[in-house]
């Protein structure tokens, strides 16, 4: 008996960097009601070009529970479990689809996690789930393991670009012209599974400072992966890795840079970029 594991796309994860028991389920984004698939017809970088263009900006839906229900019920019938690993519940129905698809089944081969997160702080959550898969924990173990945890992963970042934010009626045209006026930069976390702003920079070099001093108000888990992710913007993650190993003990040069995708990205617009870790 084996442990699978579905996620989905809100990770900003290729299916080429998943090991084949893991199944990555996408979420469309559409485009003027033109349907894409995030790494199947629509790359990263093709995603923040159409970004670049609109006047309106692309929406997602949820995977609905028969999706859920007809990746899960062939796994189960083989004998085998399943870990549903999903993005935040707060920022997508997703996670609610996956419960209805666990009750519909009924069977106790099944555990449902709400990462309380997204993009590539999601993607420490589920590297974490795959390391505990591989270590043979049993799934009542990891689901345990991965809801103690979850509350231990830090997201930093700065936003760019408030367009985004205006386009999507989280500021308004008297804000909008304030942040343009003052090149006001926003910094942002996660905290219950929602974004939440935490300080604001004039300019993106201060913006990156500013991740620095946060990050040194934290106790950082050494033990654990670190991340830095970015919105179509690698040269600027590159920068704040730097600002990282001068001016924190975050042990930035071990790093990994990775690229933040449509669900996030719709929001946060291009020239975002942000540094994920764990605390102990």
């Amino acid at each position: 008996m084996a442990i699978k594991l579905i996620i989905d796309s809100g990770c900003d994860m290729a299916p080429s960097e998943l090991p084949e028991y893991v199944k990555l389920l996408p979420i469309k984004v559409y485009f003027n009601e033109i349907e894409y698939t995030p790494y199947e017809n629509l790359t990263t970088s093709e995603f923040y070009d159409k970004l670049s263009h609109v006047k309106e900006l692309p929406h997602t839906s949820q995977i609905n529970a028969q999706t859920y229900c007809d990746y899960i019920r062939p796994i189960i019938d083989n004998g085998d479990e399943v870990l549903v690993l999903s993005m935040s519940g707060e920022l997508s129905g997703t996670v609610n689809s996956a419960r209805m698809a666990q009750r519909e089944i009924g069977s106790d081969k099944v555990a449902v996690v709400d990462s309380k997160l997204v993009t590539f702080a999601y993607r420490a959550l589920v590297m974490e789930a795959i390391r505990l898969i591989e270590s043979g924990m049993s799934l009542n173990d990891i689901e345990s393991n991965l809801n103690g945890i979850k509350e231990k992963v830090i997201l930093l970042a700065v936003i760019d670009d408030l367009k985004y934010l205006r386009l999507g009626g989280r500021i308004g045209a008297a804000g909008k012209f304030f942040g343009d006026l003052l090149a006001i930069k926003p910094l942002l976390t996660i905290k219950n599974g929602a974004l939440h702003a935490v300080g604001k920079a004039i300019g993106i070099k201060k913006g990156i400072q500013s991740i620095c001093d946060l990050v040194n108000t934290y106790d950082v888990d050494m033990s654990r992966p670190r991340y830095i992710g970015h919105s179509n913007c690698v040269k600027r993650a590159e920068e704040l890795k730097q600002k990282l190993t001068d001016n924190t003990q975050i042990g930035a040069e071990e790093i990994m840079i990775t690229e933040i995708g449509a669900t996030v990205g719709t929001h946060a617009g291009p020239g975002c970029t942000g540094v994920v870790f764990f605390v102990k």
